[in-house]
């Protein structure tokens, strides 16, 4: 309270308090003294902060003034983001903030920063880095040398954050994203976007940049040369190298010159400034589409185990392409070739392809005065119509087409380091090439002539060079300043202030799912075309998902070491004809490794598996491939190994005739003694298996999200998850007892299970949705719910299930099994349909061989019976409905025996099979069967329909739960079949615990219950409602909300 008014208000207040009894005093000192913490903390509430019933008329006056006058500081009005915030949060604090080229870069950064300031009173002075590489890494510190430490906060480049992030040098953010995701919504960032932050460290997942940049290659072409031609879209890189040969050097925006008309436009190029260092990851973006087939764990550059660099026969073609492109290539963006319609195919940053999709009147493809240099007005005849514009046939605009990335037909099989083709098992992330025909209709490559590669398998790579930006915070800065650059790096990067922002002039391109939602939203406001607008939405969608095989570029400490010391003057002699292939690869391995050797092998390796999401190896792996490196680093760690190894040998060697006789007796004694130890640790781990099983049933890992019927069917469509909250249009079950009540208070939830008919989309042709609406209203019908189904909540995966947040998503899948089994009625959704990514038909035969249908067809009914399982099926226009019948179930229990991405992926990258997953709640639900058995058969009650139940699981036990199974990995780039046990003798075990009445259950309903000792573990507090066939007559519904479930 220093303000003059506040110090009149105390006098005045004082005054008044001295005339008062000692007891008033004393209150009024106390309520006064909590009336400065409010007012200190700008709650603007009149009779709180100033005790009307304390203190005297002119004193409460002179109180209410002051709080006017503080709250009039502060401006927190213009935006919702903004008025969240107290007013004057951050009063009286300054925070120095490293940016680069923020006129050009960010240009709206400086102006959120002055709207953050006005609402809060704290202060952000923005520096320039002269090179955005180098700067940030210089003031945070190194290995090497300690930092000056005078900024608290930096934009980075996220390939230059990792020896920080290793040292622990970065503030790490899960915390914080984690306390702010109203405002921030992390989960709206692409996959891929927030991976390019993360860093593995200690077995954690550490978030130390927040991303605000989707950056990776893009390819931009002139659609209306194809069209004009005859030629397909090119798909991979020597269709790219016959484009680029068939238009350099001719004419392509009829002013009459091709000398400086160009074949292909890149960037980065020669002459483009600090980026030149980042030429050879043009050519990294290359060699991953025939050397990284499983994502982006797998890797392409080194080995993830010895470190070797994977210098072969991917690298070598990769090198052949740029050598043939480079004689036929410009620059991309800092030159106006592309905008003047003097190239015919492009690859660059999206950003850089900003100016051409902004058709503005001076934005867009067309001939340019260039008077005063490049990148002038647009020419303009007499009624001011652009002299020339490319344009299809039918004379419209033809807006250059942004295309996926482009791919390989061909990929490297590590065993050997030769071509192989690409397939399924081959490129399990490739997808097939379709036909013109079958691409959607408003995609404008319909109107082109069919490639020549239709129906091959196409490896695609994402490749997200360094341009990437985010932000981060040193780890030593003061706490209160730290906590001032959050909230500046949560407010340009919210989707409340992004989603407008992204649309300007910047170096930045989309990093969330919102800011592409609506074209209407911002980008035709932003002055781009409808058809832009699609494209580019449709390839950064595709390119930054979770599932797609994308590829990080390198990110070691020392980085431009490999890249620009290294590679990039072995790529300008190679593709110059000074060097040969054989010394580029010679010269290209020996400095990488000599590179390594400056920041240490062991140290590199570690920071190499922590940029792809890989722990470390265990010390044992590390002595093992890399003894001379541990010795170096400490002889001791791996020197007890070997003593002990030397120590036997010597034993071995020199004892004779009893001693020989004791080594062996002691030898035994050891195996008896290990068996033992492992004898009880598999006795631990199969009853902790055991007692998981028991309690995964009764807690949900992640709530269990609901979609009103009613509100279902007007959407027209299925509608994404993160959609469907930040609408406030899901019901939302925290945990099971939340769940129970719901059912009992007569509402209906109906669990449709399908497939994916897309890579990256549950249902792009609206069928499966179609008939999920018709299923919906034939059931409601037969069970005589009222039509306007608002009693009727669905759970579908896209709507109800995270999309965008992988670590979320994960949470909400381990509770698929509880989803299933809650739910009251289940309708397989199987119509007769087209993948629309791999050409092949979908239908119910592919639905049940898909593991995950038929894990949550059989977690429903082990709790729930088949009575209120259904079957929606047919074909466009003749759909079936009609009850799950018992051949479909028998099918069903085979799960383990279903189809798996990570099966056919052979498990590149992953520490475990999904079927080891689905073990827990399989077995979990069995044994509530069992129970439930058990149960009926000591109380005398009627247990037939659960006996019938178990006897047809049991008549295929060995199926339905299979001991064991063959799991293929990767292991030091070789491929592994091993035998993994699955259940083992779980089941075994589970039936005697039943028979001893020890299944002890410990969940969310807040206590723990024996199976002997009561029924309430089966569904819903009902155990006849396990069952097997119809529902009894007494508990079918009634239409009034009365249904048992």
């Amino acid at each position: 309270m220093k303000a003059a008014t506040m110090k009149a208000a105390t006098m005045k207040a004082a005054t008044a308090m001295a005339s008062l009894s000692t007891a008033m005093a004393t209150a009024a000192a106390t309520t006064i003294d909590s009336t400065h913490r409010i007012l200190e903390s700008n709650t603007p509430d009149s009779t709180t902060t100033c005790p009307t019933s304390l203190l005297d008329e002119s004193t409460v006056d002179a109180c209410l003034t002051w709080q006017k006058s503080e709250s009039s500081k502060y401006n927190c009005t213009a935006d919702s983001y903004l008025s969240s915030l107290t007013p004057g949060k951050y009063a009286g604090l300054t925070a120095n903030y490293l940016s680069f080229n923020t006129e050009q870069a960010f240009p709206h950064f400086p102006e959120r920063a002055e709207m953050l300031t006005r609402c809060t009173g704290g202060t952000i002075i923005f520096s320039e880095a002269s090179d955005i590489a180098v700067d940030p890494i210089t003031d945070i510190g190194s290995a090497d040398a300690v930092g000056a430490e005078i900024y608290d906060a930096y934009v980075m480049i996220y390939s230059f954050t990792r020896e920080a992030s290793s040292l622990g040098l970065l503030e790490t953010l899960n915390e914080r994203i984690r306390e702010n995701t109203v405002n921030l919504q992390y989960e709206d960032m692409f996959p891929k976007v927030r991976n390019m932050g993360e860093y593995r460290k200690d077995g954690k997942t550490n978030i130390d940049l927040l991303m605000a940049d989707g950056d990776f290659f893009t390819p931009v072409i002139r659609i209306d040369l194809l069209e004009r031609d005859g030629l397909p879209m090119p798909h991979t890189w020597d269709d790219l190298v016959e484009i680029a040969r068939f238009y350099n050097g001719t004419d392509l925006n009829d002013d009459g010159e091709s000398h400086d008309d160009w074949g292909f436009c890149i960037y980065p190029r020669t002459g483009s400034g600090f980026n030149d260092a980042w030429i050879p990851e043009l050519m990294y973006s290359t060699w991953a589409t025939t050397d990284q087939t499983r994502g982006i764990q797998e890797g392409f550059l080194f080995d993830e185990e010895t470190l070797d660099p994977n210098i072969g026969t991917g690298f070598e073609k990769a090198m052949n392409y740029w050598k043939d492109l480079w004689p036929l290539s410009a620059d991309a963006c800092i030159t106006s070739t592309f905008v003047e319609g003097r190239c015919a195919i492009g690859i660059a940053p999206p950003g850089c392809w900003k100016s051409v999709f902004v058709n503005t009147d001076e934005g867009g493809v067309a001939w340019r005065d260039r008077t005063n240099g490049d990148w002038g007005p647009v020419l303009r005849d007499e009624n001011g119509e652009a002299l020339w514009r490319p344009t299809f046939k039918d004379g419209t605009y033809a807006e250059p087409y942004r295309l996926k990335p482009l791919g390989s037909l061909e990929v490297i099989d590590r065993e050997t380091d030769t071509l192989v083709e690409c397939g399924p098992n081959t490129c399990p992330k490739g997808e097939k090439i379709k036909p013109s025909n079958e691409l959607p209709e408003d995609d404008r490559a319909n109107r082109l002539v069919d490639s020549p590669h239709v129906g091959k398998w196409i490896n695609r790579v994402p490749f997200y060079w360094s341009g990437g930006y985010g932000q981060g915070i040193r780890k030593s800065a003061n706490s209160e300043v730290k906590d001032l650059m959050f909230e500046f790096f949560s407010y340009v990067n919210s989707p409340i202030t992004s989603v407008d922002d992204i649309v300007m002039p910047s170096w930045l391109d989309d990093w969330r799912y919102s800011q592409l939602a609506s074209y209407e939203r911002n980008y035709q406001k932003g002055g781009w075309n409808y058809d832009s607008w699609n494209e580019h939405q449709r390839v950064m969608k595709y390119a930054l998902s979770n599932d797609v095989n994308s590829a990080l570029t390198l990110q070691l400490p020392g980085v431009l070491m490999y890249t620009r010391d290294v590679m990039l003057d072995q790529f300008q002699k190679y593709v110059s004809g000074e060097s040969d292939m054989e010394t580029v690869k010679e010269e290209t391995i020996k400095g990488w490794n000599e590179a390594t050797l400056v920041y240490g092998k062991i140290n590199q390796l570690d920071s190499y598996r922590a940029t792809l999401g890989l722990n470390e190896l265990s010390t044992y792996q590390k002595c093992t491939l890399h003894r001379q490196e541990m010795d170096a680093i400490d002889p001791a760690i791996c020197k007890e190994a070997t003593d002990n190894s030397t120590t036997i040998i010597i034993v071995l060697c020199s004892l004779v005739g009893a001693g020989i006789l004791a080594l062996v007796l002691y030898f035994f004694y050891k195996r008896y003694k290990s068996f033992q130890a492992i004898k009880k640790a598999h006795e631990q781990l199969m009853e902790s298996t055991l007692n998981e099983a028991t309690r995964c049933l009764q807690q949900l890992d992640y709530p269990l999200h609901l979609i009103r019927a009613d509100e279902f069917v007007n959407d027209k469509q299925l509608t994404q998850h993160e959609v469907m909250r930040n609408s406030h249009r899901l019901t939302v079950l925290d945990n099971i007892k939340d769940v129970d009540a719901f059912v009992l208070a007569g509402k209906h939830v109906v669990f449709f299970s399908h497939q994916w008919t897309a890579f990256n989309h549950p249902d792009p042709g609206n069928l499966q949705y179609n008939f999920m609406v018709s299923a919906l209203r034939e059931l409601a019908k037969e069970k005589g719910w009222n039509e306007d189904l608002k009693d009727i909540f669905v759970w579908v995966d896209y709507s109800c299930i995270p999309q965008a947040n992988a670590s979320v998503q994960n949470l909400a899948i381990r509770s698929l099994a509880v989803y299933a089994s809650s739910a009251t009625y289940f309708i397989v959704c199987a119509p007769d349909t087209h993948h629309t990514d791999l050409n092949d038909v979908c239908d119910l035969s592919t639905y049940q061989r898909r593991m995950w249908c038929r894990a949550e067809q059989v977690c429903h009914s082990l709790r729930n019976g088949t009575g209120g399982m259904f079957l929606a099926k047919g074909k466009p226009g003749a759909f079936e409905f009609s009850p799950v019948q018992s051949d479909l179930f028998t099918e069903s229990l085979r799960v383990f025996h279903g189809e798996l991405t990570c099966c056919r992926c052979e498990h590149k990258g992953m520490e475990m099979c999904d079927r080891q997953s689905l073990v827990v709640p399989i077995l979990g639900l069995y044994g509530e069967l069992l129970r439930a058995a058990h149960d009926g058969f000591k109380t005398g009650g009627d247990v037939s329909a659960v006996n019938a139940f178990l006897s047809e699981v049991q008549k295929h036990q060995d199926d339905v739960f299979p001991e064991k199974f063959n799991r293929v990995m990767w292991r030091k780039n070789k491929r592994v079949v091993e035998e993994v046990v699955l259940f083992g003798d779980l089941i075994e075990r589970m039936r005697e615990r039943i028979k001893k009445g020890t299944m002890f259950v410990a969940g969310e309903r807040g206590f723990g219950t024996e199976s002997t000792k009561s029924s309430d573990f089966l569904r819903h507090g009902k155990n006849d409602f396990i069952r097997h066939g119809s529902l009894p007559e007494e508990a079918e519904g009634n239409g009034k909300g009365e249904d048992v479930a």
